[in-house]
């Protein structure tokens, strides 16, 4: 009996130190999160300041990713002039500026880093003038022989009609031939021509035309 006795207390002091051996654990484990190495790298990896310094004493404060003018962020496409000129473009990632007195007109600014990105000469707000270009694959084919015209949109939005025109008897008419400008602005265009001799040609979007260009089917 004397023995049984002495196995139970044995296991009672084992489970008894593991168990305060497991408490030890969260104390210092604790006391090692708030050491001053790991405190400094909790501040490094705080996000840094962004700040862009436009000229003329001005200064524009980005937080959370948003440039801000007179305490209110901008908003993007938004635009300022009121003698200090700002333009936050729609995606929100570049911001354009101009002061009084500045020599080269806008300047632009990455909003992430605040660096600059160069400038440009006209305002990110101006309207594009809608254009079209035209070339085709080859100047001279046989009948019904394929050929491609391709070209480039200005000003035009992805996914408009581009459609091709002939001029017959002095009238410009419309054939039943016709594509779409890509998101690059870019299209191309694959045609058959029947009508013998020098034709004349060119790509039509709404009222925006391409110059003439003439192929010639023998």
């Amino acid at each position: 009996m004397r023995h049984t006795t002495h196995r139970r207390s044995a296991l009672r002091t084992a489970t008894v130190s593991v168990a305060v051996g497991a408490a030890l654990l969260a104390p210092a484990a604790a006391a090692l999160a708030s050491t001053p190495a790991m405190q400094h790298a909790a501040v490094a990896a705080a996000p840094k300041p962004v700040k862009i310094d436009i000229g003329a004493g001005v200064t524009i404060q980005v937080k959370d990713g948003k440039p801000y003018y007179n305490g209110k962020a901008l908003k993007p496409g938004q635009t300022v002039d009121n003698g200090i000129y700002l333009h936050l473009g729609a995606d929100g990632k570049k911001l354009y500026s101009k002061t009084q007195g500045g020599g080269t007109p806008y300047a632009i600014w990455d909003v992430k880093t605040g660096k600059s990105l160069g400038t440009q000469k006209n305002s990110p707000t101006a309207k594009v003038k809608a254009a079209l270009t035209a070339k085709p694959s080859a100047t001279s084919v046989k009948a019904w022989q394929e050929l491609r015209v391709s070209g480039k949109a200005t000003g035009i939005k992805a996914g408009t009609k581009v459609g091709l025109q002939q001029k017959q008897r002095g009238t410009w008419k419309t054939l039943p031939a016709s594509t779409t400008v890509n998101k690059s602005g870019a299209y191309t265009l694959r045609v058959k021509l029947g009508l013998k001799g020098k034709n004349e040609l060119r790509m039509k979007s709404g009222a925006t035309l391409s110059p003439v260009f003439t192929v010639t089917v023998r």
